[in-house]
Protein backbone atom coordinates (compact mmCIF):
# COMPACT_ATOMS: atom_id res chain seq x y z
CA UNK A 1 0.00 0.00 0.00
CA UNK A 2 1.34 3.42 -0.92
CA UNK A 3 0.32 6.90 0.05
CA UNK A 4 -0.11 9.81 -2.33
CA UNK A 5 0.67 13.12 -0.65
CA UNK A 6 -1.41 16.03 -1.90
CA UNK A 7 0.38 19.30 -2.61
CA UNK A 8 0.25 21.43 0.54
CA UNK A 9 0.27 25.18 1.00
CA UNK A 10 -2.93 26.32 -0.73
CA UNK A 11 -3.97 28.14 2.45
CA UNK A 12 -0.55 29.72 2.98
CA UNK A 13 -0.73 33.49 3.55
CA UNK A 14 2.22 35.77 2.78
CA UNK A 15 2.59 39.52 2.68
CA UNK A 16 3.50 41.02 -0.74
CA UNK A 17 7.22 41.24 0.06
CA UNK A 18 7.39 37.61 1.20
CA UNK A 19 5.40 36.54 -1.87
CA UNK A 20 7.84 38.37 -4.16
CA UNK A 21 10.86 36.80 -2.43
CA UNK A 22 9.37 33.33 -2.69
CA UNK A 23 8.55 33.78 -6.36
CA UNK A 24 12.11 34.97 -7.00
CA UNK A 25 13.52 31.92 -5.21
CA UNK A 26 11.26 29.65 -7.25
CA UNK A 27 12.52 31.22 -10.47
CA UNK A 28 16.21 30.98 -9.48
CA UNK A 29 16.02 27.40 -8.17
CA UNK A 30 16.66 24.69 -10.78
CA UNK A 31 13.49 22.84 -11.72
CA UNK A 32 15.26 19.46 -11.61
CA UNK A 33 16.37 19.85 -7.97
CA UNK A 34 14.46 19.27 -4.74
CA UNK A 35 15.64 20.88 -1.51
CA UNK A 36 15.77 19.02 1.78
CA UNK A 37 16.65 19.72 5.39
CA UNK A 38 17.81 16.49 7.05
CA UNK A 39 18.02 16.21 10.82
CA UNK A 40 18.28 13.28 13.24
CA UNK A 41 19.09 12.33 16.82
CA UNK A 42 17.61 15.45 18.38
CA UNK A 43 16.91 13.52 21.62
CA UNK A 44 14.39 16.04 22.92
CA UNK A 45 13.90 15.63 26.66
CA UNK A 46 17.27 13.96 27.30
CA UNK A 47 18.45 14.58 30.85
CA UNK A 48 20.30 11.43 31.89
CA UNK A 49 23.61 12.17 33.58
CA UNK A 50 22.82 15.86 34.07
CA UNK A 51 22.85 17.52 37.51
CA UNK A 52 19.35 18.41 38.68
CA UNK A 53 19.94 22.14 38.32
CA UNK A 54 21.08 21.68 34.71
CA UNK A 55 18.27 19.49 33.42
CA UNK A 56 15.87 22.20 32.28
CA UNK A 57 18.71 24.19 30.75
CA UNK A 58 19.79 21.08 28.86
CA UNK A 59 16.22 20.51 27.66
CA UNK A 60 16.09 24.10 26.38
CA UNK A 61 19.35 23.60 24.48
CA UNK A 62 17.97 20.50 22.76
CA UNK A 63 14.76 22.27 21.79
CA UNK A 64 16.64 25.34 20.54
CA UNK A 65 18.85 23.18 18.31
CA UNK A 66 15.81 21.55 16.70
CA UNK A 67 14.22 24.98 16.34
CA UNK A 68 17.28 26.14 14.38
CA UNK A 69 16.77 23.31 11.87
CA UNK A 70 13.08 24.19 11.49
CA UNK A 71 13.79 27.91 11.12
CA UNK A 72 16.40 27.21 8.46
CA UNK A 73 14.01 24.97 6.52
CA UNK A 74 11.30 27.63 6.56
CA UNK A 75 13.73 30.43 5.75
CA UNK A 76 15.10 28.54 2.74
CA UNK A 77 11.65 27.46 1.62
CA UNK A 78 12.78 23.84 1.26
CA UNK A 79 10.56 21.16 -0.20
CA UNK A 80 11.06 18.46 2.43
CA UNK A 81 11.93 18.33 6.13
CA UNK A 82 13.21 14.85 6.99
CA UNK A 83 13.83 13.60 10.53
CA UNK A 84 15.77 10.32 10.59
CA UNK A 85 15.01 8.98 14.06
CA UNK A 86 15.34 9.67 17.79
CA UNK A 87 13.44 12.93 17.69
CA UNK A 88 12.63 12.24 21.34
CA UNK A 89 14.88 10.66 23.94
CA UNK A 90 12.13 8.42 25.30
CA UNK A 91 8.98 6.61 24.28
CA UNK A 92 6.89 8.79 26.60
CA UNK A 93 8.18 12.38 26.28
CA UNK A 94 6.87 15.08 28.60
CA UNK A 95 3.83 17.04 27.47
CA UNK A 96 5.81 20.25 26.96
CA UNK A 97 8.19 18.40 24.61
CA UNK A 98 5.23 17.09 22.58
CA UNK A 99 3.69 20.56 22.47
CA UNK A 100 6.97 22.07 21.31
CA UNK A 101 7.20 19.60 18.42
CA UNK A 102 3.55 20.13 17.51
CA UNK A 103 4.15 23.87 17.21
CA UNK A 104 7.20 23.34 15.00
CA UNK A 105 5.26 20.97 12.74
CA UNK A 106 2.51 23.55 12.35
CA UNK A 107 5.13 26.13 11.36
CA UNK A 108 6.52 23.79 8.71
CA UNK A 109 3.10 22.94 7.34
CA UNK A 110 2.06 26.59 7.15
CA UNK A 111 5.27 27.31 5.22
CA UNK A 112 4.43 24.57 2.71
CA UNK A 113 7.24 22.27 3.87
CA UNK A 114 6.33 18.57 3.96
CA UNK A 115 7.66 16.53 6.88
CA UNK A 116 8.69 12.86 6.91
CA UNK A 117 9.92 10.92 9.95
CA UNK A 118 11.04 7.52 11.17
CA UNK A 119 11.41 6.44 14.77
CA UNK A 120 14.65 5.68 16.58
CA UNK A 121 15.83 3.28 19.24
CA UNK A 122 14.92 5.72 22.00
CA UNK A 123 11.40 6.70 20.92
CA UNK A 124 10.12 3.46 19.37
CA UNK A 125 8.74 0.50 21.38
CA UNK A 126 11.24 -2.37 21.71
CA UNK A 127 10.60 -5.40 19.56
CA UNK A 128 9.03 -7.48 22.33
CA UNK A 129 6.90 -4.73 23.85
CA UNK A 130 5.69 -3.36 20.54
CA UNK A 131 3.16 -6.16 20.18
CA UNK A 132 2.25 -6.39 23.86
CA UNK A 133 -1.23 -5.34 24.88
CA UNK A 134 -1.25 -1.87 26.40
CA UNK A 135 2.25 -0.96 25.22
CA UNK A 136 2.89 2.75 24.65
CA UNK A 137 2.72 3.74 20.97
CA UNK A 138 5.45 5.80 19.35
CA UNK A 139 4.80 9.51 20.05
CA UNK A 140 5.06 10.31 16.32
CA UNK A 141 1.78 8.51 15.63
CA UNK A 142 -0.36 11.22 17.19
CA UNK A 143 1.23 13.86 14.94
CA UNK A 144 0.79 11.66 11.87
CA UNK A 145 -2.90 11.04 12.61
CA UNK A 146 -3.44 14.81 12.72
CA UNK A 147 -1.86 15.16 9.28
CA UNK A 148 1.18 17.10 10.50
CA UNK A 149 3.70 14.65 9.03
CA UNK A 150 4.16 11.31 7.34
CA UNK A 151 5.48 8.71 9.79
CA UNK A 152 7.01 5.47 8.53
CA UNK A 153 6.14 2.93 11.20
CA UNK A 154 8.76 0.28 12.08
CA UNK A 155 8.32 -3.07 10.39
CA UNK A 156 8.00 -6.40 12.11
CA UNK A 157 11.05 -8.35 10.94
CA UNK A 158 10.86 -12.04 10.04
CA UNK A 159 11.38 -14.40 12.94
CA UNK A 160 14.64 -15.55 11.34
CA UNK A 161 16.25 -12.54 9.61
CA UNK A 162 19.36 -14.54 8.81
CA UNK A 163 17.37 -16.58 6.27
CA UNK A 164 17.25 -13.59 3.92
CA UNK A 165 20.99 -13.17 4.00
CA UNK A 166 21.66 -16.86 3.62
CA UNK A 167 19.44 -17.25 0.56
CA UNK A 168 20.29 -13.91 -1.05
CA UNK A 169 16.70 -12.68 -0.73
CA UNK A 170 17.85 -9.20 0.20
CA UNK A 171 17.13 -5.70 -1.05
CA UNK A 172 18.22 -5.50 -4.65
CA UNK A 173 18.26 -9.25 -5.31
CA UNK A 174 15.90 -12.18 -5.05
CA UNK A 175 12.36 -12.08 -3.66
CA UNK A 176 11.56 -9.67 -0.83
CA UNK A 177 10.48 -10.99 2.55
CA UNK A 178 9.00 -7.69 3.77
CA UNK A 179 7.77 -4.91 1.50
CA UNK A 180 8.42 -1.23 2.19
CA UNK A 181 5.40 0.94 1.36
CA UNK A 182 6.52 4.19 -0.29
CA UNK A 183 4.98 7.65 -0.03
CA UNK A 184 4.96 9.88 -3.10
CA UNK A 185 4.85 13.62 -3.62
CA UNK A 186 5.05 15.85 -6.67
CA UNK A 187 7.60 18.67 -6.45
CA UNK A 188 7.59 20.80 -9.56
CA UNK A 189 7.97 18.41 -12.48
CA UNK A 190 9.55 15.72 -10.30
CA UNK A 191 7.92 12.72 -8.68
CA UNK A 192 9.64 11.88 -5.40
CA UNK A 193 9.26 8.53 -3.66
CA UNK A 194 10.25 7.95 -0.04
CA UNK A 195 10.45 4.87 2.19
CA UNK A 196 11.38 4.59 5.84
CA UNK A 197 13.19 1.88 7.79
CA UNK A 198 14.17 1.92 11.46
CA UNK A 199 15.41 -0.71 13.88
CA UNK A 200 14.10 -1.40 17.36
CA UNK A 201 15.76 -2.54 20.54
CA UNK A 202 15.99 -6.32 20.54
CA UNK A 203 16.19 -6.60 16.76
CA UNK A 204 19.11 -8.52 15.26
CA UNK A 205 20.70 -9.10 11.88
CA UNK A 206 20.82 -6.79 8.88
CA UNK A 207 17.48 -4.92 8.67
CA UNK A 208 18.10 -3.92 5.05
CA UNK A 209 18.66 -7.52 4.00
CA UNK A 210 15.03 -8.64 4.31
CA UNK A 211 13.16 -5.66 2.82
CA UNK A 212 12.39 -4.34 -0.62
CA UNK A 213 10.31 -1.34 -1.70
CA UNK A 214 7.03 -1.83 -3.52
CA UNK A 215 7.35 -1.97 -7.31
CA UNK A 216 5.61 1.39 -7.81
CA UNK A 217 8.63 3.19 -6.31
CA UNK A 218 10.26 2.78 -9.72
CA UNK A 219 7.86 5.43 -11.06
CA UNK A 220 9.65 8.11 -9.02
CA UNK A 221 12.50 10.13 -10.54
CA UNK A 222 14.04 10.65 -7.08
CA UNK A 223 13.96 7.72 -4.65
CA UNK A 224 14.90 8.22 -0.99
CA UNK A 225 15.25 5.82 1.94
CA UNK A 226 15.09 7.32 5.42
CA UNK A 227 17.09 4.99 7.67
CA UNK A 228 17.73 4.79 11.41
CA UNK A 229 20.12 1.94 12.15
CA UNK A 230 23.79 1.30 12.96
CA UNK A 231 25.86 0.99 9.79
CA UNK A 232 28.96 -1.16 9.52
CA UNK A 233 32.16 0.86 9.78
CA UNK A 234 30.59 4.21 10.69
CA UNK A 235 30.61 3.97 14.48
CA UNK A 236 33.52 4.97 16.68
CA UNK A 237 33.33 1.54 18.31
CA UNK A 238 32.60 -1.79 16.58
CA UNK A 239 29.04 -3.07 17.02
CA UNK A 240 28.83 -6.87 17.23
CA UNK A 241 26.32 -8.13 14.66
CA UNK A 242 25.05 -10.75 17.08
CA UNK A 243 24.35 -8.15 19.76
CA UNK A 244 21.99 -5.93 17.74
CA UNK A 245 20.92 -4.96 14.26
CA UNK A 246 23.64 -3.80 11.89
CA UNK A 247 23.38 -2.71 8.26
CA UNK A 248 26.22 -4.24 6.27
CA UNK A 249 28.09 -2.06 3.80
CA UNK A 250 27.76 -4.81 1.21
CA UNK A 251 23.97 -4.60 1.45
CA UNK A 252 24.08 -0.84 0.92
CA UNK A 253 26.44 -1.15 -2.03
CA UNK A 254 24.36 -3.94 -3.62
CA UNK A 255 20.96 -2.26 -3.46
CA UNK A 256 19.76 -0.37 -6.53
CA UNK A 257 16.27 0.75 -5.47
CA UNK A 258 17.31 4.00 -3.76
CA UNK A 259 19.52 6.80 -5.07
CA UNK A 260 19.73 8.44 -1.65
CA UNK A 261 19.86 7.01 1.86
CA UNK A 262 19.37 9.70 4.52
CA UNK A 263 20.32 8.25 7.87
CA UNK A 264 20.33 8.80 11.60
CA UNK A 265 21.70 6.81 14.57
CA UNK A 266 25.41 7.70 14.23
CA UNK A 267 26.37 10.88 16.07
CA UNK A 268 28.59 12.49 13.44
CA UNK A 269 27.85 13.98 10.02
CA UNK A 270 29.13 11.80 7.17
CA UNK A 271 28.68 11.61 3.40
CA UNK A 272 29.92 8.76 1.25
CA UNK A 273 29.16 6.91 -1.96
CA UNK A 274 28.30 3.21 -1.70
CA UNK A 275 27.55 1.39 -4.92
CA UNK A 276 24.91 3.39 -6.78
CA UNK A 277 23.60 5.33 -3.78
CA UNK A 278 24.65 8.38 -1.81
CA UNK A 279 24.65 7.83 1.96
CA UNK A 280 24.29 10.94 4.12
CA UNK A 281 24.29 10.70 7.92
CA UNK A 282 22.87 13.79 9.60
CA UNK A 283 24.56 13.55 12.99
CA UNK A 284 22.88 14.98 16.12
CA UNK A 285 21.79 18.55 16.76
CA UNK A 286 23.49 18.51 20.17
CA UNK A 287 26.24 16.41 21.73
CA UNK A 288 24.55 13.41 23.33
CA UNK A 289 27.56 11.33 24.40
CA UNK A 290 31.35 11.42 24.18
CA UNK A 291 31.76 8.91 21.34
CA UNK A 292 32.40 11.64 18.74
CA UNK A 293 33.88 14.56 20.73
CA UNK A 294 35.31 16.29 17.64
CA UNK A 295 32.09 16.18 15.60
CA UNK A 296 30.13 19.43 15.37
CA UNK A 297 26.37 19.10 15.96
CA UNK A 298 24.03 20.36 13.27
CA UNK A 299 21.74 19.41 10.40
CA UNK A 300 22.14 18.99 6.62
CA UNK A 301 20.90 21.17 3.75
CA UNK A 302 20.59 19.16 0.53
CA UNK A 303 19.90 19.76 -3.13
CA UNK A 304 18.97 16.46 -4.78
CA UNK A 305 18.40 15.73 -8.46
CA UNK A 306 17.58 12.54 -10.33
CA UNK A 307 21.19 12.27 -11.48
CA UNK A 308 23.02 13.12 -8.25
CA UNK A 309 23.62 15.47 -5.34
CA UNK A 310 23.75 19.14 -6.32
CA UNK A 311 24.88 20.27 -2.86
CA UNK A 312 25.26 18.84 0.62
CA UNK A 313 26.01 21.36 3.35
CA UNK A 314 26.33 20.56 7.03
CA UNK A 315 24.94 23.51 9.01
CA UNK A 316 26.30 23.71 12.55
CA UNK A 317 24.13 24.88 15.43
CA UNK A 318 24.81 26.50 18.79
CA UNK A 319 25.99 23.73 21.09
CA UNK A 320 27.86 23.07 24.29
CA UNK A 321 31.47 22.00 23.84
CA UNK A 322 32.87 18.58 24.71
CA UNK A 323 36.20 18.06 26.42
CA UNK A 324 37.72 14.77 27.51
CA UNK A 325 40.41 14.29 30.14
CA UNK A 326 42.17 10.91 30.30
CA UNK A 327 44.10 10.32 33.51
CA UNK A 328 46.19 7.13 33.82
CA UNK A 329 46.71 5.77 37.30
CA UNK A 330 50.46 6.04 36.75
CA UNK A 331 50.05 9.82 36.84
CA UNK A 332 48.31 9.62 40.21
CA UNK A 333 50.63 7.13 41.89
CA UNK A 334 54.06 7.44 40.26
CA UNK A 335 56.73 4.87 41.06
CA UNK A 336 58.69 5.78 44.23
CA UNK A 337 62.33 7.00 43.94
CA UNK A 338 64.82 4.18 43.47
CA UNK A 339 68.07 6.11 44.06
CA UNK A 340 70.30 4.42 46.60
CA UNK A 341 72.26 7.55 47.52
CA UNK A 342 69.60 9.35 49.48
CA UNK A 343 69.12 8.48 53.14
CA UNK A 344 65.90 6.65 53.78
CA UNK A 345 64.65 9.38 56.11
CA UNK A 346 65.05 12.05 53.42
CA UNK A 347 63.32 9.85 50.84
CA UNK A 348 60.35 9.25 53.13
CA UNK A 349 60.11 12.92 54.04
CA UNK A 350 60.15 13.99 50.39
CA UNK A 351 57.55 11.38 49.48
CA UNK A 352 55.33 12.48 52.36
CA UNK A 353 55.54 16.14 51.28
CA UNK A 354 54.76 15.16 47.70
CA UNK A 355 51.73 13.14 48.77
CA UNK A 356 50.38 16.05 50.82
CA UNK A 357 50.85 18.62 48.03
CA UNK A 358 49.70 16.41 45.17
CA UNK A 359 47.16 13.86 46.35
CA UNK A 360 45.46 11.86 43.56
CA UNK A 361 42.27 13.88 43.99
CA UNK A 362 44.20 17.17 43.90
CA UNK A 363 46.07 16.09 40.76
CA UNK A 364 42.79 15.34 38.98
CA UNK A 365 41.23 18.64 40.05
CA UNK A 366 44.28 20.54 38.85
CA UNK A 367 44.01 18.91 35.42
CA UNK A 368 40.27 19.48 35.24
CA UNK A 369 40.50 23.18 36.07
CA UNK A 370 41.52 24.52 32.62
CA UNK A 371 38.86 22.38 30.86
CA UNK A 372 35.85 23.48 32.88
CA UNK A 373 33.50 26.34 32.07
CA UNK A 374 29.74 26.78 32.05
CA UNK A 375 29.39 25.91 28.34
CA UNK A 376 31.44 22.70 28.40
CA UNK A 377 30.51 19.10 29.10
CA UNK A 378 33.58 17.28 30.44
CA UNK A 379 34.31 13.58 30.60
CA UNK A 380 36.93 12.34 33.05
CA UNK A 381 38.22 8.93 32.00
CA UNK A 382 40.33 7.02 34.52
CA UNK A 383 42.34 4.10 33.21
CA UNK A 384 45.00 1.70 34.42
CA UNK A 385 45.63 -0.53 37.42
CA UNK A 386 45.18 0.40 41.06
CA UNK A 387 44.63 -1.28 44.39
CA UNK A 388 41.55 -1.05 46.54
CA UNK A 389 43.50 1.16 48.98
CA UNK A 390 44.42 3.51 46.14
CA UNK A 391 40.84 3.58 44.88
CA UNK A 392 39.68 4.73 48.31
CA UNK A 393 42.17 7.59 48.15
CA UNK A 394 40.14 9.07 45.28
CA UNK A 395 37.40 11.40 46.47
CA UNK A 396 35.14 11.00 43.46
CA UNK A 397 32.35 12.85 45.22
CA UNK A 398 34.54 15.94 45.58
CA UNK A 399 35.55 15.67 41.91
CA UNK A 400 31.92 15.33 40.86
CA UNK A 401 30.89 18.37 42.92
CA UNK A 402 33.70 20.42 41.38
CA UNK A 403 32.55 19.46 37.90
CA UNK A 404 28.93 20.36 38.63
CA UNK A 405 29.99 23.77 39.97
CA UNK A 406 32.51 24.74 37.28
CA UNK A 407 31.37 22.93 34.09
CA UNK A 408 28.02 22.43 32.42
CA UNK A 409 28.32 18.80 33.48
CA UNK A 410 30.96 16.24 34.38
CA UNK A 411 30.82 12.52 33.54
CA UNK A 412 33.24 10.14 35.24
CA UNK A 413 34.14 7.00 33.29
CA UNK A 414 35.97 4.40 35.38
CA UNK A 415 35.27 1.41 33.14
CA UNK A 416 38.95 1.19 32.13
CA UNK A 417 40.16 0.80 35.73
CA UNK A 418 41.47 -2.59 36.84
CA UNK A 419 41.41 -3.39 40.54
CA UNK A 420 44.41 -5.37 41.84
CA UNK A 421 45.05 -6.96 45.24
CA UNK A 422 47.05 -4.57 47.43
CA UNK A 423 50.03 -6.90 47.76
CA UNK A 424 50.54 -6.97 43.95
CA UNK A 425 51.14 -3.23 43.80
CA UNK A 426 52.84 -2.61 47.12
CA UNK A 427 56.21 -2.23 45.45
CA UNK A 428 55.06 0.32 42.88
CA UNK A 429 52.41 2.35 44.68
CA UNK A 430 53.20 5.60 46.45
CA UNK A 431 52.66 6.24 50.17
CA UNK A 432 49.13 5.79 51.40
CA UNK A 433 46.98 8.84 52.10
CA UNK A 434 45.35 9.28 55.45
CA UNK A 435 42.15 10.75 53.97
CA UNK A 436 39.82 8.29 52.25
CA UNK A 437 36.93 9.11 49.98
CA UNK A 438 33.36 8.26 50.94
CA UNK A 439 32.41 4.62 50.81
CA UNK A 440 30.15 3.81 47.84
CA UNK A 441 27.15 3.84 50.20
CA UNK A 442 28.03 7.23 51.66
CA UNK A 443 28.76 8.61 48.20
CA UNK A 444 25.41 7.43 46.83
CA UNK A 445 23.55 8.79 49.86
CA UNK A 446 25.28 12.17 49.61
CA UNK A 447 24.51 12.46 45.90
CA UNK A 448 20.86 11.51 46.43
CA UNK A 449 20.58 14.08 49.22
CA UNK A 450 21.88 16.76 46.84
CA UNK A 451 19.23 15.85 44.25
CA UNK A 452 16.49 15.82 46.90
CA UNK A 453 17.56 19.24 48.18
CA UNK A 454 17.62 20.64 44.64
CA UNK A 455 14.15 19.34 43.74
CA UNK A 456 11.52 22.09 43.77
CA UNK A 457 8.45 19.87 43.56
CA UNK A 458 7.28 18.05 46.70
CA UNK A 459 6.20 14.97 44.75
CA UNK A 460 9.62 14.80 43.09
CA UNK A 461 11.28 15.02 46.52
CA UNK A 462 9.19 12.10 47.77
CA UNK A 463 9.95 10.03 44.67
CA UNK A 464 13.68 10.69 45.00
CA UNK A 465 13.59 9.79 48.70
CA UNK A 466 11.92 6.45 47.95
CA UNK A 467 14.44 5.79 45.17
CA UNK A 468 17.31 6.57 47.53
CA UNK A 469 16.07 4.08 50.13
CA UNK A 470 15.57 1.35 47.52
CA UNK A 471 19.08 1.84 46.12
CA UNK A 472 20.71 1.86 49.56
CA UNK A 473 18.84 -1.31 50.53
CA UNK A 474 19.97 -3.02 47.32
CA UNK A 475 23.55 -1.90 47.94
CA UNK A 476 23.45 -3.29 51.49
CA UNK A 477 22.25 -6.64 50.15
CA UNK A 478 25.16 -6.77 47.68
CA UNK A 479 27.73 -6.14 50.39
Amino acid sequence: MTEELVEEGSDKRLDPEQQANEEQDAVSRPRDVITVVLTADNHLGAAAGQPMRRREERARQLRHAFQQAVDFAIGQGVDLFIQAGDLFDSLNPAEHERSFVAERLVQLRQAGVRTFMVGGLHDTPPLGRALAEGALPAPHLSFARLGALHYFEPLSPPSRPSVAMATGASLGSGQPLVELAPAFCEIGQLRVGLCGLSVRAGQEGDPLAYVRPAAELERAQIRILILHAPIEGLGTEPVPAEAQALVNRSTLARQTAFQYILAGYHHAFQQLRLGQCELIVAGPTQHIDFNDPDAEPGFVFLGLASDGVRWCKHITVEAVRLRRLVVPTSALWPAPPTGAGAPSGETEAAASASATAGSPTAVILERLRPLCDQQTMVQLKLEGELTRQQYHQLDLNQIRRYGEQHAFSLAIDDTALTLMPDHEASASSGPAETTERFSPREELAALADEWIAAASDEQEKKALLVTKEVLLTALDEIH
